[in-house]
């Protein structure tokens, strides 16, 4: 087998023990023919030696992956090296830091074990994922029973290492604090079970290390500065202690002073004779500078000072003897010229069209030659600058649309210039122009506004060409706000109208709830019971009047309803229908006032349309048409399938037909049995028919 080559630091440096060599008595093989197992578990690494024998390589750095572990007894691992087979049925396991052999790809993060049973042991990312847990197949494989099988997951990725709980029972904290998913930073601690693990980024770690490394390295600086500070303060105070009076820091006592100072031998051997042994340092006297070239100059300054001198006098007496001469004619005065030369400037200024600059040029010459303004200039100039301030004053009004006021000083402005008469009519115009178009604005506002009333007072302002349009648009605008408004009174009302009804709809559903046990009563027959109910009602809503009400009304109706019932049902039962047909409606319409649903109003409508049908048929027999007319359509109503009803009412018809017959022949001779029987056909035959068209019309000519 091939010599292992020495593993690195962080692949565990320090194993090579007493238990790893060829001799050892560990390395027998297996009764099963597998060679022996290393001196440390396959799932351990340590990052530091054993003892200092081993550390050639240089001491490990327990701070690379957390914190120190203590030291383990070579002893311990030679005997658990040395009984290879009473693990042999126990999968090994194979984490890469473990391996010195092992493939290092995987990003440089790792998971180091801090407490639990897994105490000491590290697992780096092989992978962009690694999952922990005590199941066999997971990537880091733990021997704590209160761990998961799949306890969580740690996947890599640019951001950073997310760590995701995979369901586990007991759960996963981090720095204390339970969570589901999180990005781990490095230092982060996370308690599974029993087991405490720490997320290690190695790349964080070595700049930590960094730091701290250049963080000693100042403190050991600052500590060699304040050492020297200290020996030269001790230096200092054991020189004073002395008594010496020469101080070291003397600039007379530096060399590259001193060389500019050369003193002979012969006098620096007398001087280290004369000061032997007194403990002094003898300084040599410099030489004082030479003061010749001063005294030279100052010979030459009064030399030149005496010769000037005598220049002056003789000059002067040459103008003592020099025979005079008339006086010259006095120079023209400089401020007539100045004056002059700056009412030229003015009337440059002027034509310049510069006016305050010639009004200061004209003020100036007054100043210097009082009525030099021959002329009048600057009269006219004022005037003209007190125009042009009015014109500017106008403008500054116009631009902040004060329009009124900007017309009302342009009116009051003196009169100019030519030219700027010409400017205040520009100015006039532009203003009428801007004003136009600011109430042209104002009154596109308040129609956008809907404000008839801001718009008919723009009105009257507004350009005549202008006027009539905008007065349209006012009218159309108060007839669609007239028309809005009654639109919204409209829609007011009926939502009130619709309120209102809601209202009464809750109430009459309120009612209704209230009087459900007496309609159930009243379905059932049971009439009394029903009215007793009534009171009941009223007795649990005694505040409400509507109830109140309800209860007296149902109170009165239902015994009316049971006796007409009664008597209907009697004449039913002896087969007395046409008798019937009167109680029996009387019946229907009482059980229309109580308002109860149920299938009794069905019964009593098929009991009034037999019997409205026989007393139609009797009626028919015996010549009442009207009484007819009425028993049959009340049956086709109450059940519009009837037959007997239909052909009821056909003969009726034929039997009109002959009545209105034999009252217009009738109607000459005998008017008031034609009237009679007219009024018979009007009330018997159809609405809309020519019988009872004509009926009426001949009733109206014997009847005006």
């Amino acid at each position: 087998m091939p010599a292992r080559p020495p593993s690195s630091s962080r692949s565990g440096a320090g194993r090579s023990g007493g238990n790893g060599g060829a001799d050892s008595p560990s390395a027998k093989p297996s009764s099963r023919g597998r060679p022996p197992r290393e001196a440390s578990s396959s799932d351990e690494d340590f990052a530091a030696p054993a003892s200092g024998d081993d550390a050639s390589d240089g001491p490990a750095n327990p701070e690379l992956y957390g914190d120190a572990l203590p030291p383990r007894s070579r002893a311990d691992e030679t005997r658990v090296g040395a009984i290879p087979e009473s693990r042999d049925d126990e999968p090994r396991r194979d984490d890469d830091d473990d391996n010195s052999e092992a493939t290092r790809a995987g990003p440089p993060v790792q998971l180091l074990v801090l407490a639990g049973p897994d105490r000491g042991r590290k697992k780096r990312f092989q992978g962009v994922r690694m999952v922990v847990g005590r199941g066999k197949d997971c990537d880091f494989v733990l021997d704590d029973q209160s761990v998961s099988r799949r306890h969580l997951e740690l996947v890599y990725s640019q951001s950073g290492v997310a760590m995701r709980d995979l369901g586990s029972i007991s759960g996963t904290q981090v720095n204390d604090q339970r969570v589901d998913e999180c990005i781990l930073k490095h230092g982060d601690e996370i308690a599974i079970g029993k087991t405490r693990l720490r997320f290690v980024d190695e790349a964080e770690q070595i700049k930590e290390l960094r730091v701290q490394a250049e963080a000693r390295e100042a403190e050991e600086k600052r500590e060699r500065e304040e050492a020297s500070k200290e020996r030269d303060e001790a230096r200092k105070a054991a020189s004073s202690a002395r008594g010496s009076d020469v101080d070291p820091n003397d600039p007379r006592l530096n060399e590259a002073t001193n060389a500019n100072y050369r003193v002979p031998e012969q006098l620096q051997a007398k001087n280290r004779e004369n000061n032997k042994g007194k403990g002094a340092i003898a300084i040599p006297r410099t030489r004082p500078p030479p003061r010749a070239a001063a005294a030279e100059s100052d010979s030459k300054v009064k030399l030149f000072i005496g010769l000037g001198g005598a220049v002056i006098v003789l000059l002067m007496l040459g103008l003592l003897f020099i025979p005079s001469k008339p006086p010259p004619p006095p120079p023209p005065d400089p401020s007539i010229e100045r004056a002059k030369l700056l009412m030229q400037k003015a009337r440059e200024s002027v034509r310049a069209d510069d006016y305050t600059a010639a009004l200061g040029f004209v003020e100036e010459a007054e100043k210097l030659r009082p009525g030099v303004d021959e002329e009048g200039l600057g009269k006219a100039v004022a005037k003209e600058v007190e125009v042009r301030k009015v014109f500017q004053a106008a403008r500054e009004l116009m631009d902040a649309q004060n329009f009124d006021e900007a017309r009302k000083i342009l009116n009051a402005a003196p009169q100019g210039t030519a030219k700027s008469d010409d400017v205040r009519r520009k100015l006039e115009a532009e203003l009428e122009e801007k004003d136009t178009a600011f109430r042209i604005a104002k009154m596109e506002e308040a129609l956008t506004a809907r404000d008839p009333d801001a718009a008919r007072a723009l009105l009257d302002r507004m350009p005549d060409v202008s006027k009539p349009a905008y007065s349209q648009r006012i009218q159309d605008l108060v007839a669609e706000l007239a028309k809005e408004s009654a639109d919204d009174a409209r829609r007011a009302r009926a939502g009130r109208a619709r309120a209102e009804e809601l209202a009464k709809e809750e109430r009459k559903r309120f009612i209704e709830e209230a009087f459900t046990d007496v309609e159930r009563r009243f379905n059932g027959g049971d009439y009394q019971r029903a009215v007793l109910e009534c009171d009941r009602v009223v007795e649990k809503y005694k505040a409400d009047k509507d109830v109140r009400d309800r209860s007296r009304q149902l109170k009165t109706l239902i015994p009316q309803f049971q006796r007409t019932l009664d008597d209907a049902q009697k004449k039913l039962a002896s087969n007395a229908l046409e008798s019937a047909s009167k109680p029996l409606r009387r019946a229907a319409e009482l059980y229309r006032q109580i308002g109860f649903q149920g299938s009794l109003g069905r019964t009593l409508d098929e009991q009034l349309a037999s019997a409205a049908l026989a007393a139609g048929q009797g009626a028919l027999k015996k010549g009442d048409l009207a009484v007819a007319g009425s028993n049959f359509r009340e049956a086709l109503r109450l059940n519009p399938g009837d037959r007997r009803a239909r052909d009821g009412l056909d003969e009726l018809q034929k039997k009109v037909e002959e009545l209105y017959m034999r009252a217009y022949i009738e109607r000459d001779r005998d008017p008031s049995a034609a009237a009679m029987k007219f009024k018979i056909v009007i009330e018997t035959a159809p609405e809309g028919s020519d019988t009872k068209r004509k009926a009426e019309m001949f009733l109206s000519e014997l009847q005006p």
